[in-house]
């Protein structure tokens, strides 16, 4: 079984490559399709997500938790890999029924119908991408190289096919590739793991695994209200552009999400594992860990965001996504808030079999985003979007502190450190005297990112964080400071 250690590092590297892909594709794509060709891919992306919600009903978050139970037991293992995934292949089945529906009815989609097709190709490689079995025996290993592998090639695809708003369907095909093509060589891979002669077809029960699931999904289903719901009101409340203009800012935030987000990738199964063999002071010992990492990346990401909101808009997505600028400023703080629910909610409600504790709290969040769009939407456009998420994403982090709070192996104060806010507000001064006087975009960005690394680092360093210093045995770079 691979180390913690080494998932935090397979799976950080990664984690950068993911960040490094937009950070390089999108601004590209936001300058050759102008905010109305962003918002109609993901105005219909949006669309498509729920149909994937709903074909997968929980399955993803579910299978990782069965298969991380069943690691040890090639046997049980094997056979609920493939009960499960011939469960995903008749949703999937069924969900192209809804698909070609909603093309053929619904004139807002209609328009736009080859767009539409060919961004469903998603449900195909999400039926078939088995990417909950790799993290479910924590093989992160060939995780990590066959998505930098699928970046590399989207990306050289993307700056040799989209030159103009007229390859707007080239866009959505490669934007399918990036996200999920890389599912289908999931599929193939398996082949390594199962024995497929060994199963019987007589001994297999799909439908086990419908109910449980199904607990999952009525989370992923609330979930999404209020994630894939903002952009769908905006898309025919605003039109295109106002989708643009949101997913431009959510688009920069997120890179930043999808960091600390990756942390609870990493530890469902090994979560999930512990609690199986009764671990409750490892799982303790892990739950410790990484709700304090979340609380110390997501601080300086926040306020760096908040500072520099204004010149990244501009470097990231150009001068036509001007409106982007208070939806990113907006958005930086949900990344403290999702990053601590996922601790909360993944890492240890649904492990300790709590998820209507997370249901109820995600329930709370959907209906206040729903009833908040509806208020600043008409007037703000995609600026109202962001405050209804800020809001929802509070409501969230409150509830679910509240209704679990017996369960969790930390307390909050051990959490918060004032190491980690004294380390921001320095950082953040710093980041802050060099964006107020250096006018070039590019050297301001660069040195204002560079000095809030070092300012943050150096200061928990000469605070003697124990977090920090475990940080750092881990890349070895405190055996350099040594011998210097």
């Amino acid at each position: 079984m691979a180390s913690i250690k080494g998932n935090i590092v397979l799976n950080g590297i990664n984690t950068v490559t993911s960040i490094l892909f937009p950070m390089v594709t999108f601004p590209y794509a936001a300058r050759v399709l102008l905010p109305d060709g962003i918002g109609a891919v993901n105005f219909l992306n949006s669309i498509i997500g729920y149909i994937v919600l709903l074909t997968s009903v929980g399955i993803p978050l579910y299978a990782v938790k069965e298969i991380a139970k069943y690691r040890d037991d090639k046997v049980l293992r094997d056979k609920t890999t493939v009960e499960i995934l011939i469960l995903s292949s008749i949703l999937c089945l069924i969900g192209y029924i809804g698909v070609w529906f909603l093309a053929e009815y619904i004139p807002r989609i209609h328009q736009q119908i080859s767009l539409f097709y060919i961004l469903s190709l998603t449900i195909v490689f999400n039926a078939i991408g088995v990417n909950w079995f790799y993290q479910g025996i924590e093989d992160f290993k060939f995780i990590t190289y066959r998505a930098i592998a699928i970046r590399i090639l989207s990306t050289s695809f993307l700056f040799i096919f989209v030159k103009s708003p007229d390859d707007i369907l080239v866009y959505g095909a490669i934007t399918v590739g990036a996200t999920v093509g890389n599912n289908f060589i999931n599929f193939i891979h398996l082949r390594k793991y199962i024995d497929i002669a060994a199963i019987r077809i007589q001994e297999l029960e799909i439908a086990r695994h419908v109910k449980p699931a199904l607990h999952v999904f009525i989370l992923n289903l609330i979930i999404s209200l209020y994630v894939q719901l903002n952009t769908i009101m905006l898309g025919f409340m605003s039109g295109d552009k106002a989708v643009g203009y949101f997913t431009a800012g959510t688009k920069i935030s997120h890179i930043g999400l999808v960091l600390i987000s990756s942390v609870g990738i990493v530890l469902l199964p090994r979560c999930s594992n512990l609690l199986q063999k009764g671990d409750n002071k490892g799982f303790a010992n892990v739950i410790n860990k990484s709700s304090r990492l979340t609380v110390a990346l997501s601080l300086p990401m926040i306020i760096g965001l908040m500072i520099l909101s204004t010149p990244i808009t501009l470097i990231f997505c150009g001068k036509e996504y001007i409106d982007s600028i208070p939806v990113l400023y907006l958005n930086a703080p949900v990344i403290l808030l999702i990053g601590l629910t996922n601790v909360m909610g993944i890492q240890v409600l649904y492990p300790k079999d709590k998820v209507n504790i997370v249901i109820w709290s995600v329930a709370g969040g959907a209906i206040i985003n729903v009833i908040f769009n509806l208020i600043f939407i008409p007037d703000n456009g995609a600026t109202g979007a962001a405050i209804a998420t800020l809001i929802a994403e509070m409501v969230v982090f409150v509830l679910q502190a509240v209704l679990g709070r017996r369960y969790f192996p930390f307390h909050w104060r051990d959490i918060f450190k004032p190491s980690y806010f004294l380390s921001a507000f320095l950082m953040g001064l710093a980041v802050w005297v060099i964006s107020t006087n250096i006018t070039d975009i590019i050297v301001s960005i660069t040195l204002s990112i560079a000095s809030g690394i070092v300012t943050y680092s150096l200061s928990l360093f000469l605070m003697k964080d124990d977090l920090f210093n475990d940080m750092l045995r881990l890349s070895g770079f405190n055996k350099l400071l040594k011998h210097h």
